[in-house]
């Protein structure tokens, strides 16, 4: 059986041109726009219906999965105690797992399939430590198209999670298991990656009470006290009143406007 290879991309402010030219060099047929917003001021040529046009006229076929593999989510039952979030547990709801099903029928069709987003390293992007991640445990083999058109395969990245999250960790330490080389197992291994994707994953997600929360609305407001912010219906925050609340008297904050 052929390895099965998905790529990700992400379109920075690249020429439209030369950003195809990246796809079609690793004959990228099928792209996946993940990003939570598929809108772009800096480069509106990768803003939605624009985008979907120009990979048309090349063959290439554009889907958005806002709702399967976006990292911006707001549903209480998704974040954390502190509101960020939580990688973990979006990706065991049913919208991410339909989402790896419909990735994994197209590559199973013949389809070439890259994930994109904004970001141009992925090490900086959810691509990476949210959905790479689950990709490689269903038997896919992830290939990072960078800036310069170089691929950087995901065990690569991993390397620097380890580095990055774990530079001083010890194999001999007790909590390792060795084999007769005296490695560390690769189990073991394992789960220290996995935890090194769980700390990436904290440090770059989403979180709902570090934004102003009224952009959640995409609207201006102006209120007198937390609970004025919060009898306006902000989506999303409700179970982490509380903490939003002690954050919001703690700041002193009390005029949120619209992000621009």
């Amino acid at each position: 059986m052929s390895e099965k290879v998905v790529f990700t991309i992400g379109h920075s402010s690249h020429d439209i041109k030369y950003f195809v030219e990246l796809l079609k060099k690793q004959g990228v047929t099928w792209l996946i726009d993940v990003r939570s917003s598929p809108y772009s001021r800096i480069a509106p040529q990768f803003n939605k219906d624009r985008l979907r046009l120009t990979l048309k006229d090349e063959e290439i076929s554009y889907v958005h999965f806002e709702k399967e593999f976006a990292a911006r989510q707001t549903r209480p039952s998704l974040l954390d105690r502190d509101g960020r979030v939580d990688f973990d547990k979006v990706r065991k709801t049913d919208e991410f797992k339909q989402g790896v099903q419909r990735l994994q029928k197209a590559v199973d069709l013949g389809y070439i399939v890259s994930l994109m987003c904004s970001e141009a390293d992925p090490f900086e992007c959810h691509r990476f430590s949210m959905i790479s991640y689950q990709l490689v445990k269903e038997d896919l083999r992830v290939h990072h198209i960078l800036r310069d058109g170089k691929l950087v395969d995901n065990n690569e990245l991993e390397e620097r999670l380890l580095k990055k999250y774990y530079p001083k960790h010890d194999p001999n330490k007790p909590q390792f298991a060795l084999n007769e080389e005296g490695e560390m197992s690769s189990e073991d291994t394992q789960k220290l990656i996995d935890e090194a994707y769980k700390k990436r994953g904290k440090d770059m997600a989403f979180s709902t009470l570090d934004a102003c929360p009224v952009n959640l609305l995409q609207a201006s407001y102006t209120f007198n006290n937390c609970d004025q912010m919060w009898s306006a219906g902000i989506n999303g925050l409700a179970e982490h009143k509380p903490t939003a609340a002690r954050d919001c008297r703690g700041t002193g904050i009390r005029s949120c406007r619209r992000e621009s």
